[in-house]
């Protein structure tokens, strides 16, 4: 690589951080930043005085001046569209727009079973006229816009596929950020006069493949189309959290390295057979075209397509041009053409990767050689360089949108490297067959899905190592902490001769490595405790242990909150190193969704489940499960469980049954194991689960006694019955309860019942992670934020 290949790198690199500055914070946030930029430039041009320095400068400068000319109209008019919609969503008005699509409507994945009701997509709006209550309103720009839809309007959009244009009627909100449609009315756009054949054979192509694919097992189908073209139908939940924690997400959405397998297909075989270059190229062209139509709006492969474009043109005017220089032109055009899919997560992921393979791949390489005294080959050297760069340059921004990283992703990432080319290659090769002999199509995904079976495989065994969950600070902080400790390492490589250095470089990798150093350590601000209740966000998740000594007292986790890494990070934060006993009081994700952080030595030994059947499908795989009812008992030295209720799945029907004015719509809630736990010095918490009136009606019938400590049932919603709080007369109320969730909770009437009692209220979205003596509710201390 020579200098020539990196002069447009930095002024690319500038535009592209102005437009992800102006599509997250404003047209004012980037012009500001542009002019931060060019005053610093100016000052150095101001203290150098080398003719060639300056010159560089001057023209990197006016690169990004120019840019920033096309860069400023085009956030303007993503600004103007974004203030319209969201002043539409913060008025409540019913609005119609014109979207397309962007995947295949599917059901909700998030959020408790009874919630996973209706159909949703991603889409983007089309510029031009809408309906903004009773005004008509033009749009400047396309914004994505994620449209859900329930009852008769769910049935509507589950017509409508990948690419269609759609005219969606109903009330705007905002979400995180995010623009949500909820639709009373979908219809479909008549395509402009030409496209609609083109869709129909794209959607012909799309359906062939799911057709062939469905002799197959459902994730291992779904892996393999999503290899080939992006369509993940019938992917697993499960399955695809496995693989986004092991890093290997990416190859679940088609992406620029799809471009490369691609192009390789064609232009390998071609020259085999001695086709001339040129017409070579433009096979391949028309090749890679076709592949880009067929997978649709993705913004990673739009990126790798315009950055091959003027590769395959360089080479078929006989000129070798600089890979480099050709992804920073791309980045730089999507900057000013398209900031919203230059800003978007896709397209970033895959310039960063692309660009730490080209930048740092081969120095890397060269230090492994080194560092391996020759005994590493230079091809090794790189195959070990490319994976690794490529996790570590988009770290930061994982971080970002999940606040833990894994050990295992690199070599994760090694492993399956060369079952991902062979698998998606078959699977292209059966899409292609299968238009005309759908048997041989089935025989070539049947093999491809072998490929697809043993990267789930060292996803699932990846998963379920020590390390494979890793709890890092979230939002901005988690993401300097990772640039940080990435300058760290690079100073460190590129000073690796200096004694010094090699010493302290030596001694943090120990610190950082040593097993269990992190339980080890003491940590500051968390006391001794034998009732904990973590901040998960929307859900539960409440630790109980006997006193004694941390590493051996024995330890019930009560639900497991809705995600992975919050559960992590809160046992992570309180030292717990084992689980004698798991409850899961029901299958609903905000209890339960966390299970896939249980791994290692947190394998609980035992786990309680209530009595619904489909309470099976949601355990921990391989701990021995026991149907938790009325009267069943667990005793440990210190500390003792007893169910409360419910005595049977019948039981928890029927109290389902006679509740009045629930939207649940199933009865898991009333199923809510309900427990009463007791330690050695008489402190008695009782814990309720997410059961409503009906079922708590019951408990109170049992006679359940009184309880020191109650945790308050459904996080805080209105549906209690006070009398059961009443004869319970605790002395600490625990609401177990997301920030800004969007049910209201806790709700007016249950603070002002807890209240009325006499019962002060511990909350999780204000006191975040709270640790107490359960002898002593007045020890309760905040150890972690609330989420």
């Amino acid at each position: 690589m020579t200098a020539a290949d990196l002069r447009l790198l930095p002024a690319a690199t500038c535009v592209w951080a102005l437009a992800v500055l102006g599509v997250t914070a404003g047209t004012a946030a980037a012009v500001a930043g542009g002019a931060l930029l060019i005053a610093v430039v100016l000052t150095v041009l101001l203290l150098v005085h080398g003719f060639r320095t300056r010159h560089e400068l001057l023209a990197h400068l006016a690169l990004v001046v120019l840019a920033g000319v096309l860069l400023v109209p085009a956030l303007e008019r993503h600004g103007g569209t974004d203030q319209q919609l969201q002043e539409a969503a913060a008025d409540g008005l019913i609005v119609e727009l014109t979207l397309i699509t962007g995947e295949d409507p599917a059901p909700p994945e998030a959020g408790p079973t009874w919630a996973r009701g209706g159909m949703q997509v991603m889409t983007r709006t089309v510029a031009g006229q809408v309906r903004l209550g009773r005004e008509q309103a033009q749009l400047p720009a396309s914004l994505p816009v994620l449209v859900r839809a329930e009852r008769d309007s769910a049935g509507a959009l589950a017509q409508i596929r990948d690419g269609e244009r759609i005219r969606v009627r109903g009330a705007l909100r905002s979400s995180d950020g995010l623009l949500v449609l909820e639709a009373t009315a979908v219809s479909r756009v008549e395509p402009p006069p030409g496209t609609g054949r083109l869709r129909g054979a794209r959607q012909a192509l799309r359906d062939r493949a799911r057709q062939d694919t469905a002799h197959l097992p459902a994730d291992e189908a779904a892996l393999v189309r999503g290899m080939t073209t992006g369509d993940t139908v019938g992917l697993g939940t499960e399955s695809e959290e496995m693989m986004r924690r092991a890093g290997i997400s990416h190859l679940i959405a088609v992406s620029g390295a799809n471009i490369a397998l691609v192009l390789a297909a064609v232009l390998g075989p071609l020259l085999l057979a001695g086709v001339r270059r040129r017409p070579r190229l433009v096979i391949a062209g028309a090749v890679m075209a076709g592949y880009v139509w067929l997978v649709g709006d993705e913004p990673s492969v739009q990126r790798a397509a315009t950055m091959a474009a003027p590769l395959l043109a360089a080479r078929f005017a006989g000129v070798r041009a600089s890979p480099v220089a050709a992804l920073a032109l791309t980045v730089a055009l999507w900057s000013v053409l398209d900031p919203v899919t230059a800003a978007s997560v896709g397209f970033l992921l895959s310039a960063l990767a692309t660009a730490a393979i080209l930048l740092a791949a081969p120095p890397v390489a060269g230090v492994l050689v080194e560092l391996g005294g020759g005994r590493l080959g230079r091809t090794a050297a790189l195959v070990i360089a490319v994976p690794l760069v490529a996790q570590l340059a988009c770290t930061p921004l994982l971080i970002l949108l999940t606040p833990e990283v894994s050990a295992w992703a690199v070599p994760v990432n090694l492993l399956v490297a060369p079952l991902v080319g062979p698998t998606t290659v078959i699977g292209l090769l059966a899409l292609v067959i299968g238009l005309v002999w759908p048997a041989a199509a089935q025989l070539l995904d049947t093999v491809a899905a072998g490929g697809a079976h043993l990267v789930l495989l060292i996803a699932r065994t990846a998963d379920s190592l020590p390390g494979s969950r890793i709890a890092v600070p979230e939002g901005a902080a988690g993401a300097l902490l990772a640039i940080a400790v990435l300058l760290g390492l690079t100073l460190a490589i590129a000073a690796r001769r200096v004694p010094l250095v090699r010493w302290v470089t030596a001694a943090v990798l120990v610190a950082a490595l040593a097993p269990g150093v992190g339980r080890v350590l003491p940590i500051a601000g968390v006391p001794e405790w034998t009732l904990a209740v973590c901040a998960v966000g929307q859900g539960d998740a409440v630790l109980l242990r006997a006193r004694g000594d941390p590493q051996h007292a024995p330890t019930v986790l009560i639900d497991t909150g809705p995600e992975p890494a919050a559960l992590d990070r809160c046992l992570d934060t309180l030292h717990v190193a084992r689980i004698d006993l798991l409850v899961l009081t029901h299958p609903h994700l905000d209890h339960a969704g966390g299970r896939t952080a249980l791994t290692g030595n947190r394998v609980p030994a035992a786990q309680w489940i209530c009595p619904l059947p489909e309470a099976a499908d949601a355990v921990v795989p391989g701990v021995p499960t026991t149907v938790a009812t009325t009267g069943r008992s667990w005793q440990e030295d210190g500390i003792g469980l007893t169910v409360l209720w419910p005595g049977s799945a019948a039981d928890a029907l029927s109290a389902t049954a006679r509740e009045e004015g629930t939207g649940e719509g199933d009865a898991a809630n009333d199923c809510s194991v309900a427990l009463a736990a007791s330690w050695a010095d008489g402190t008695r918490l009782i814990a309720l689960g997410d059961l409503e009136p009906a079922a708590q009606a019951e408990v109170l019938a049992e006679g359940p006694g009184t309880a020191d400590i109650v945790k308050v049932a459904h996080h805080g919603s209105r549906r209690q019955d006070e009398e059961l709080y009443r004869r319970l007369d605790p002395e600490l109320a625990l609401i177990t309860v997301g920030q800004e969730n969007t049910f209201g909770h806790p709700t007016e009437e249950t603070l002002g019942m807890l209240a009325g009692l006499g019962t002060p209220v511990i909350r999780t979205d204000v006191h975040g992670t709270v640790v107490l003596q359960a002898a002593d509710p007045a020890t309760a201390r905040s150890v972690g934020p609330a989420r």
